[in-house]
């Protein structure tokens, strides 16, 4: 069942959500305020709200309470957290406001994700990139303009052949960090949900792909790679102890990068980095610059979410800038300390994989698998952690992967209590759950 009831409201409301996004995402392309997203994050949440006191479906309403509850845990962690150490250290208000400010724009992402799921179901993500699409396309159109269609092509094309060590002009203008990234999402998405209309399929993976190799992050290639990698391989072994696996899984990730960790605090890093001449972009500087501010021991209990932030622009350096480090892993150690790193990365790889598994299936939860690969990688070299585009779309795909199992589900009972002869007088059928 649609919240819509009437066609042509429901294509009206559809065409009015592709202008949301549109102007969502061109925010992204960093050519309106970027506060003007979050706004209308609200817009849409408020637009869900009202139309559930119109016409409510209250087992969809349940489907998109639980997933803003199962994706917001982390950041509500990471707050209260940080509240004990901002009281016992007398954190100063500028420290406090950032940390509080940058949590509040991703809850409102993640109520602006379960807003849309409501109102649009499962087609929410196809009726989202259609939006990133005309954002991204007029930055497209106003770079070729610029630079001329001719040279447009052919530096996209030199980006494509020498991997993005040849970058001109017109390709850096399309380098778009944050939307780079969201279309990585939808990259691999494509590549492992079958669409039931195959024109959207092939629309969505042209345009996923266009736009992400034209933003061209390195990174994100063995990311989107490795993710699609994942997530076949559990389709075709279907484990049969996911739980224990994802466990296992998270374990040894988390080892991994703690063991990363210490090599950065040893400059063991450095120096590998140095003997195989890999540029590391400064961020061996970034790394450094922080050294004295943590220590890796269970002891250590964090500085507040988004210290680095605060902290790098109240003490600006002349040679670069020090308000990020480019390694969300050494960020969120650095900020929210030992245990609480710890916890996060438990629950991101292995409970949320455990709720998904238990709640919808097996298939679902390989896809969840395959994004926090994506994203967990991107990690690695850059400040994706509060990224616009990737956080909203790897969470949205996921729902709507979710939400197709459970509307599937409602139409077999439906079908079931049709066998079983549950029809009433009036000859409807009795649905036991309203989608």
């Amino acid at each position: 069942m649609d919240v819509f009831e009437n066609k042509i409201v429901k294509i009206g409301g559809m065409g009015l959500y592709i202008v949301l996004m549109t102007v969502s995402f061109y925010c992204a392309c960093y050519r309106l305020p970027v506060g003007l997203k979050y706004a209308i994050n609200m817009l849409v949440f408020g637009w869900a709200c009202a139309m559930f006191f119109i016409h409510p479906l209250f087992e969809r309403a349940k489907f998109c309470m639980r997933f803003f509850l199962l994706f917001s845990f982390p950041y509500m962690l990471f707050w209260m957290w940080s509240v004990g150490i901002w009281i016992s250290e007398f954190q100063n208000l500028a420290f406090i406001v950032r940390g509080s400010q940058n949590v509040i724009y991703m809850m409102t992402n993640l109520l602006f994700v379960a807003g849309a799921i409501y109102l649009f179901g499962k087609h929410t993500l196809t009726l989202t990139v259609v939006g990133m699409t005309v954002a991204n396309g007029l930055v497209a159109l106003q770079v070729a303009a610029r630079a001329g269609i001719g040279t447009f092509i052919s530096e996209y094309i030199r980006l494509l052949v020498t991997f993005a060590d040849d970058t001109g002009s017109a390709m850096r203008s399309m380098e778009l960090h944050d939307m780079v990234y969201g279309w990585g999402v939808c990259a691999v998405y494509y590549l492992i949900h079958k669409e039931k209309n195959w024109k959207i399929q092939i629309f969505c993976l042209a345009v996923s792909w266009l736009f992400f190799t034209m933003g061209f992050k390195r990174i994100a290639i063995p990311a989107v790679v490795g993710a699609i990698g994942i997530y076949y391989v559990m389709y075709w072994l279907k484990p049969k102890h996911l739980w224990t696996l994802a466990t296992i899984a998270a374990a040894t990730v988390g080892v991994l990068i703690f063991l990363y960790l210490i090599s950065i605090k040893t400059h063991v890093f450095f120096d590998f980095c140095d003997k195989h001449e890999i540029n590391l972009m400064s961020r061996d500087v970034l790394f450094t610059y922080y050294e004295d501010f943590y220590q890796l021991s269970p002891t250590y209990l964090g500085r507040g979410i988004r210290f680095i932030y605060a902290y790098g622009t109240e003490h600006q350096n002349d040679r670069i800038m020090v308000n990020a480090v480019h390694n969300v892993y050494l960020e969120f150690y650095i900020e929210v300390g030992f245990w609480c790193w710890w916890i996060w990365i438990f629950y991101e790889l292995a409970f949320r994989i455990h709720r998904v598994s238990k709640w919808y299936g097996d298939i679902p939860a390989y896809a969840l698998m395959a994004m926090n690969f994506y994203v967990f990688f991107t990690f690695l070299t850059d400040n994706t952690s509060f990224y616009f585009p990737n956080n909203v779309l790897y969470r949205m795909a996921v729902m709507v992967w979710c939400f197709e199992v459970a509307e599937k589900r409602a139409r077999t009972l439906e079908i079931n209590e049709l066998i079983k002869g549950g029809i009433h007088e009036n000859n409807c059928i009795r649905s036991p759950v309203v989608w």
